[in-house]
């Protein structure tokens, strides 16, 4: 028995003289391996980055504090983290060395890393520093809509001029051009609704917000209007998507919310999460222009050949009536061919024009209506003579303060007086210069002088120009001696005045 116990012990010595002596030869045998630091292994050095404040799609341009990166393959890496407690994101902002990228963030605040990897043993170096974002300065302005390369997009021209953009959604918000060609753009200011469906299934609701519509006839977004995050997409803004989609008008009513026309239809969108409802009911088809007074909307159903207004408590337009109950939205006779509805006046009563054609006789006529209340007050016939280039134009619009007609033809500019029915030519622009847009447009400058513009976009093979033309007295008359007031590449065919 105690032999035994003497060979287990001898066992026993001999296995811990072997572990100590395998652990002394790998302690002492410092030839076979090399030993370097992880900064030795990065072969860069960072400097600490300063926590930064930006506004929302401004460029950030910030030159890392780096050294030990002249020689050897490394990768760098821009991004940021939303500060948050839960549901964590991270967008990357670039690839480069320096960072020189537009914001493209909603405003909060978040953590901001610059990371330089090793590219020969993927060791990297890493730091961070606070970032808060706020709100764009893309605010007051002009916003002009026009065709690029691959779709639509629209140039920004602020009042001041020190914070212009051009191309916005491309080069600064980074999206793709719309699809299609301009129709128009809406500014909604502090009542529009969003839900977001969060990974989790749950809901979130934000009231409050102010808004961009952007629309062609083919596409349609909702921008933030404080930040320039989309809100919603083509597929988004519908309760029911249309089967067919062509998009011809989008305008707000002081009253009737905010409308759109889509194929002749009109839909009104929600009180609550910003969609737009079912088109209304009704026997008719809406041109894409459209008038308004205090109480109502009016147009043309070149359905059913005739003028219709929304009636608020039917939730529907119809024939709307005279005085005397009398409907009387009927034109001259049943064959007469309109070519255009014109807005004239919107304030508490509703003026517009009609310019058609007699199918009976074939003399043609500008036929101005009235409007008081919900009430057709006149309707007056103007005759001009068929030879009138006012009857083949496209492009025209009035202003409130004269009875006059602007339009265009080719790279001239006319003015038609209502009451003799006569063409007066008011500018000529270079050959190849010609018009695709006209309106009437007041507000405030910069300096808070008040302006009365009549405002013209020419494009030609280099871009586009914006014309302003103050209108001189109360006959219609226009100072044409001006430069233009601002350009951009692309084709342009339609603007938005964006008074704060």
């Amino acid at each position: 028995m105690e032999k035994t116990m003497n060979k287990k012990a001898w066992i026993g010595l001999l296995g811990m003289s072997m572990a100590v002596s395998l652990l002394t030869s790998c302690y002492d045998d410092k030839g076979n391996y090399d030993y370097i630091s992880e900064d030795e292994a990065a072969k860069v050095v960072l400097g600490s980055l300063e926590g930064t404040t930006v506004k929302a799609n401004e460029v950030l341009h910030i030159t890392p504090d780096i050294k030990g990166d002249d020689n050897g393959k490394f990768s760098y890496l821009w991004y940021t983290l939303t500060d948050a407690d839960y549901d964590v994101k991270r967008d990357t902002l670039s690839q480069e060395r320096e960072l020189n990228v537009p914001i493209n963030l909603k405003e909060g605040k978040y953590y901001l890393y610059y990371k330089v990897t090793n590219e020969e043993n993927g060791v990297f170096r890493s730091v961070s520093a606070p970032l808060t974002v706020t709100a764009t300065d893309v605010t007051s302005g002009w916003y002009v809509m026009k065709e690029i390369e691959g779709g639509v997009d629209f140039d920004y021209h602020s009042l001041s001029g020190k914070s212009d953009k051009q191309n916005f959604l491309t080069a600064s918000l980074g999206m793709s051009p719309l699809a299609g060609t301009p129709v128009g753009m809406l500014y909604q200011q502090g009542d529009y609704g969003n839900e977001t469906v969060n990974p989790d299934g749950t809901t979130t609701k934000e009231d409050g917000l102010s808004a961009l519509h952007v629309m062609t006839n083919k596409d349609y977004i909702t921008l933030n209007a404080s930040d320039f995050s989309l809100l919603k997409d083509l597929q988004s803004q519908f309760y029911e998507e249309p089967e067919k989609v062509n998009f011809t008008c989008l305008f707000e009513h002081e009253f009737m919310g905010k409308n759109l026309i889509n194929d002749g239809d009109v839909h009104l969108m929600g009180s609550t999460i910003g969609k737009w409802g079912y088109k209304l009911a009704g026997d008719f088809k809406l041109d894409s222009h459209i008038a308004q007074g205090y109480y109502g909307i009016y147009g043309y159903d070149y359905k059913n050949n005739r003028v219709i207004g929304y009636d608020a408590f039917e939730g529907a337009f119809a024939d709307v009536s005279d005085m005397s109950g009398t409907p009387s939205t009927e034109l001259q006779d049943s064959n007469m061919v309109v070519n255009n509805l014109v807005p004239h006046k919107s304030g508490f009563s509703a003026d517009f024009y009609l310019i058609c054609k007699s199918g009976n006789t074939g003399k043609c006529y500008v036929s101005q209506y009235s409007f008081f209340i919900n009430y057709l007050m006149s309707l007056d016939y103007f005759e001009m003579p068929s030879s009138s280039l006012l009857m083949k134009a496209t492009i025209m619009a009035a202003p409130e303060i004269a009875s006059v007609i602007y339009f265009a033809d080719g790279n001239k500019l006319y003015m038609h007086r209502i009451a003799t029915g006569e063409d007066r030519l008011v500018k000529t622009f270079a050959e190849g210069e010609n018009i695709s847009f006209i309106k009437n447009v007041s507000g405030t400058e910069a300096d808070e002088s008040s302006f009365n513009d009549i405002v013209v976009i020419t494009n030609a093979t280099v871009g586009y120009n914006v014309y302003r033309f103050p209108l001189v007295g109360s006959a219609g008359e226009l100072n044409t001696d001006v430069q233009p007031a601002m350009t951009g590449t692309g084709k342009a065919s339609y603007l938005m005045f964006r008074q704060e």
